[in-house]
């Protein structure tokens, strides 16, 4: 690009002159030169902008879509406040940042455009160049979501904060200020926390309608509260999630022996006393649509309960000793394969650690038999007839011959063969499961470094 055909340009947004305009886009390289032409052409009337043209002009071809670039940040203009806007165009090192994500996700730059106050504190307070944890969206979501919430506010604010940290999270993840590790850790977490914050809402709205749940274990014990978790399965528990993924839950408590206290009328009578296995079956399902349910503001994560025992027609949430009884008596082998990644994600984390200890024997055999070599056979079969067309094999990245979900398969084929005596192999992860195949050399070191550089 020359000074001429810079100045050029700039001359024709400011006269308006979208014929000129496009031709010399077209000569720069814009792939849509008279949609991007109307664009400049409207960003120059903006008065805080029409100094930045050439600016603006330069930098977009940087971008992975200089036109989508330019019609994304045409819309901006729009819906930003004019300061926090020409912040971020006057700073070469925010502008180029903005580019990069409006140039290559229509979705994030969908959600800059929604929200007046996205762009300040993604940008202008920096809060793309800071990473979270767990913790932290905790305590943001319990500012954000106060205690005697109602279910429609909880709802709404989760969904609020989920878009606002997936700007942040998908912003990082495109200016290279975050590895595919901690992308897929923050969604992970992130989800997590808010899972944990509607475990919390929940909980209060359920007690206020039937009181507090207690556990009578023996005649004569003393009463205490149940405790309440979530699973993460999949890609969830391997903290693997990636922006489309849905989340995979499986809801536990510790005892069914008792029941909740119940509320008192207007009389003093105590009323809607209900049996322990109900109140928590109400409350993961109040859990699910808090997260799941597609509300005017979209949902938070789609959710997937059925990895549950007995899957979709088994009770939405299940007792320790249940599942315990479940497991060992009907468990399959692609539910021990299942298993292999379950971590306790939201609610009681001491009694999803609990869990998974309890269901050790189950998932880790200590021996290995040749039926369960021909049930890793059938699993890798079904995954195959996933793909309806020999074409679609070679180049669907998920499903795909070498693909996403056949690494991981092949990750967790050699876990339940060697992991039942070999406790250095019972790892989540897919990318830190490899290392410590090639560590215990089941796997080679050009093997690892293929198949990980693969599945990132």
């Amino acid at each position: 690009m020359t000074r001429t055909q810079l100045q050029e340009a700039v001359e024709a947004c400011r006269n308006a002159d979208e014929a000129r305009l496009a031709e010399i886009l077209d000569g720069l390289g814009y792939l849509q030169p008279r949609r991007s032409a109307t664009n400049l052409v409207l960003l120059a009337e903006n008065p805080d902008l029409a100094g930045l043209l050439d600016l603006i002009i330069v930098d977009a071809l940087e971008s992975a879509s200089p036109d989508d670039t330019l019609n994304s940040l045409e819309r901006l203009a729009n819906t930003a406040e004019s300061e926090d806007l020409l912040a971020v165009i006057s700073a070469p090192e925010m502008r180029r940042r903005l580019f990069v994500i409006l140039g290559a996700s229509p979705f994030l730059a969908g959600l800059l455009c929604r929200d007046s106050h996205y762009l300040r504190r993604l940008l202008v307070e920096k809060d793309l160049l800071r990473g979270k944890n767990n913790s932290q969206m905790i305590q943001q979501l319990r500012e954000l979501i106060p205690d005697g919430s109602d279910f429609s506010f909880l709802q709404q604010e989760l969904r609020r904060y989920k878009r606002r940290e997936i700007l942040r999270i998908g912003g990082r993840d495109l200016c290279d200020l975050a590895d595919l590790t901690q992308t897929t850790a923050e969604l992970s977490d992130l989800a997590g926390a808010c899972l944990d914050r509607a475990i919390e809402i929940c909980s209060e709205l359920l007690q206020q309608e039937y009181g507090p749940p207690q556990v009578v274990e023996q005649e004569g014990d003393e009463p205490y509260e149940p405790r309440f978790c979530v699973l993460g399965m999949g890609k969830f528990g391997g903290r693997e999630l990636n922006f489309s993924s849905d989340i995979d839950l499986v809801y536990l408590y510790s005892s069914e022996r008792g029941e909740t206290l119940g509320v008192a009328n207007e009389r003093g009578e105590i009323k809607n006393r209900i049996g322990v296995h109900p109140y928590f079956v109400k409350l993961a399902e109040m859990v699910t649509r808090a997260i799941g349910q597609v509300t005017e503001d979209g949902f938070v994560f789609r959710v997937d309960c059925n990895l549950r025992p007995e899957g979709s027609r088994g009770e939405m949430a299940i007792s320790l000793r249940g599942a315990e009884v479940y497991y060992e008596s009907w468990g399959q082998s692609w539910e021990r394969a299942a298993m292999l990644k379950a971590r306790p994600v939201a609610g009681s984390k001491e009694l999803g650690e609990r869990v998974i200890k309890t269901l050790t024997p189950f998932i880790y055999r200590r021996y290995l038999d040749y039926g369960m070599v021909e049930d890793i056979k059938t699993m890798k079969q079904k995954i195959d007839r996933n793909l309806p067309r020999a074409r679609e094999g070679e180049v669907n990245l998920k499903l795909g011959w070498g693909g996403i979900r056949e690494i991981e398969f092949f990750v967790q084929a050699l876990q339940l063969i060697y992991a039942g005596k070999n406790v250095h192999l019972r790892e989540r992860n897919t990318l830190k499961a490899l290392e410590l195949l090639r560590r215990e050399e089941l796997i080679g070191g050009e093997e690892c470094r293929n198949l990980s550089e693969a599945y990132v």
